[in-house]
């Protein structure tokens, strides 16, 4: 098992093994959710369970912002909120699994790098005082640089426009800070700290 899929499992874990949340208290049914004027989410991307649009696996850093649209969301009985998630994920790329061969011999496919600048609409559900969850559908705006030849995933996933989806969760230590795991397609899992 690689590194960067050892500290995935370890911090999904490790959120697994957090405070039980049957002594918190249960809001979902207060419409009145949190109020903030932005979210910012610093976050680490672990992309080694599947293949991402380009046919490759990797890791990096991001960033995200939120900003509120409609509080109550679309479900005036609950606590539910609507905002603008948009952000960028740097992603260092690579063909573990594959090989390449032409008339000059067999080799493995080069590691690159990838930018993605994700926007999606965030719908969030906030259940106890510290537990919020969010589904995310969007689209992604992403692009190769580095070493990348698109031989090597096809010409047809060279598009610069990918549809995305994520759902995520947050450990509420505060008002103003949480713990983030978002996972979803096409920059796999991230792990992060929100701040409101």
């Amino acid at each position: 098992m690689s590194t960067p899929t050892r500290v995935a499992v370890g911090l999904a874990l490790g959120l697994a093994l957090l405070p039980s949340t049957g002594s918190a208290a249960s809001i979902i049914r207060d419409p009145n959710p949190p109020k903030y004027k932005v979210e910012i989410e610093p976050h680490l991307n672990v992309q080694y369970f599947y293949r991402d649009t380009y046919g490759a696996h990797g890791f990096g850093p991001g960033v995200r912002f939120g900003i509120p649209v409609m509080s109550p969301g679309f479900i005036k009985k609950i606590n539910n909120s609507v905002a603008i998630s948009f952000g960028a994920d740097i992603l260092r790329l690579s063909y573990y699994d594959r090989r390449f061969c032409d008339r000059n011999g067999c080799y493995d496919g080069p590691a690159f790098w990838a930018f993605y600048a994700p926007v999606a609409l965030q719908w969030n559900f906030w259940l106890t005082d510290k537990i919020s969850v969010f589904g995310e559908p969007g689209l992604v705006f992403r692009a190769p640089f580095g070493e990348y030849d698109r031989r090597y995933s096809g010409r047809d996933k060279d598009l610069f426009v990918w549809w995305s989806f994520y759902a995520g969760a947050r450990f509420h230590f505060s008002d103003s800070v949480a713990l983030t795991l978002r996972a979803g397609y096409p920059t796999g899992i991230s792990v992060g700290v929100s701040i409101f």
